[in-house]
Formats: C-alpha cells, structure tokens, sequence
C-alpha cells in the first residue's frame, strides 16, 4: 500500500492550520512540547473554565458550547494533561447543562455569530448523548469523579435506548462511553451489543460522496472501540481511499461545506492531523 506524503501534510499543516493545530502536529510527529500545545488550547478557554470562541470552528460565537468542552478534553487527553485542566471544565459545565444532567447538542448563543446551519439553535435544546457521552469518556480514562458526572452518566444510559442510524454522531458517543465505563460488565454488554447498529451506520463504499462515516470514523485505530464490528479485510481500502484522497497541496479535503474560506482552512488543518494519526495508527506512515 502506498505512504502519505507527511512532509507536504506537514508544510500544509504549517502553511495553513490554526497555531493550536501546528503545535499538535510537532506534539504528535516531532516530540514537541505538551505544554506548548495547552497554552495554545488556553487561547480558546473563558474565565468560568469552559472553552469557546470557535474551538469547533464551524460555528464561530465567543459563548462555550458543548462540543468545545469535548474538543477541547480529546487533546488535554492526547497530550496527557494534568487533571486540573479537566477539572475546571467540570466544575463550569452545570452553566451548559440541562436538567436531566446530560448536555444540548448546542445552545441558543451559538446564534450569536456566523455557524454551520446545523448547528442552529433558537430555543433550548433537549440533552443529547452528543457529546455528552464522549465528554464522560475523557473524565473516566482520566480518573475524574465530580458531581455532574453521576446524572450525566444517568442520562447517557437512559439515551442509549434512543440510538438509531440516523445519528451516528450519537452511536460514536455511545461507543466511547461504553469503552470507558467503570462498570466494565455491564459496559461490556452493552457495547456488544451495538454491532449491528455500527455497521448499518457506516458506509463501506469508498466512492460515496457527501458527509459520510467509513469504518475508520468508527475504529479510528485497531486498539478503538468500534474496530471490533469490522474486519481487516473492509478497513483495508478504506486506509487506501485515504492515503489517495491527499491533495496536492499536501492536505486533506473536508467532506461538509464550510461557512467561509477561512473555516474551510482551519477545518482541512484539523482533517489533515487527524489522518495522519488514524494512518499513524495503522502504521501506514512508513
């Protein structure tokens, strides 16, 4: 199987990304610094500890939403951060949260600047297990126990029943939930049975156009999750369809359309550094 190009991913990545995302890529492939890379994060963190200001770039309002606190844990766990980074999401996430305890998809302050159409919020949205249920993933495997953990982590089961391959956002949640849970039996159990759900949420045609999930948004690396549902022999022309889909400038393309120009690039630089792990991973980077 042919190799990326890392030194062109490289150039595009410095050429184009965010500063958090070019400190990421020296973290991950040139032994850079971790605390470079928080202080980068830190740029994106308010005062009551929450992130915002577009850490998902595709929404760009100043006021914390929920998927940035997910953001923004998916690289203080990368990076092996301390817990106190985590923590003090934790103790502002209430401010996000509805009552049930589990956290809206987004909030009506998103609406207070340019955003994605699905991100679109005019009234309080319900709980979802998007991204709540990944956000409890990353204050598990980090060894957080905090109060608003014990009624999110109610939610999350109770929303498990609701999963159905229209969502698989959601499914993604729930596989990252149920790999982490302290109760490993009864995780275990659930998780098995998510099979058949996985894999009518995944496209397996590499030639599919449009915003949709192949095995390797499932199983991400062999060691993920949901890389149990499929077998080597189907993510294998997926990692190729991959390494093809490079582009000449040495990035990757979004498969969404993007709000503006600027968006587009930010979102190809975190595309772009997140292919190259899924491909480190598969140790297809030569």
């Amino acid at each position: 199987m042919p190799r990326p190009d890392v030194e062109n991913a490289r150039n595009f990545i410095f050429c184009n990304a965010r500063l958090l995302e070019r400190h990421l890529f020296s973290f991950h492939f040139e032994a850079g610094s971790a605390e470079i890379v928080e202080r980068a994060l830190n740029a994106y963190r308010h005062q009551n500890g929450l992130f915002g200001f577009g850490l998902e770039p595709d929404k760009r309002a100043s006021e914390p939403q929920p998927v940035d606190q997910a953001f923004a844990m998916e690289i203080l766990d990368a990076i092996g951060a301390n817990k106190s980074g985590f923590l003090s999401v934790c103790n502002a996430l209430n401010e996000l949260a509805n009552e049930d305890g589990g956290l809206p998809f987004s909030h009506p302050t998103v609406e207070t600047a340019p955003h994605a159409p699905w991100w679109g919020c005019e009234e309080t949205q319900s709980s979802s297990i998007n991204p709540t249920g990944i956000i409890l993933s990353f204050l598990w495997k980090n060894g957080l126990c905090h109060p608003w953990m014990r009624r999110a982590e109610e939610f999350c089961w109770e929303a498990l029943n609701r999963l159905d391959v229209a969502s698989p956002h959601s499914i993604q949640n729930a596989l990252a939930f149920l790999s982490t849970h302290p109760d490993k039996q009864r995780a275990d159990a659930a998780l098995s049975e998510l099979g058949d759900l996985v894999r009518d949420s995944t496209c397996f045609d590499t030639d599919a156009e449009g915003y949709v999930f192949s095995p390797l948004v499932f199983a991400p690396s062999p060691n993920s999750p949901g890389a149990s549902f499929f077998t080597y022999e189907e993510i294998r022309p997926h990692l190729q369809f991959m390494i093809d889909q490079q582009q000449q400038d040495g990035g990757w393309p979004i498969n969404w359309p993007p709000i503006s120009d600027g968006v587009h690039s930010e979102c190809r630089g975190i595309v772009t550094l997140r292919n190259l792990n899924i491909l480190k991973c598969y140790k297809r980077l030569g």
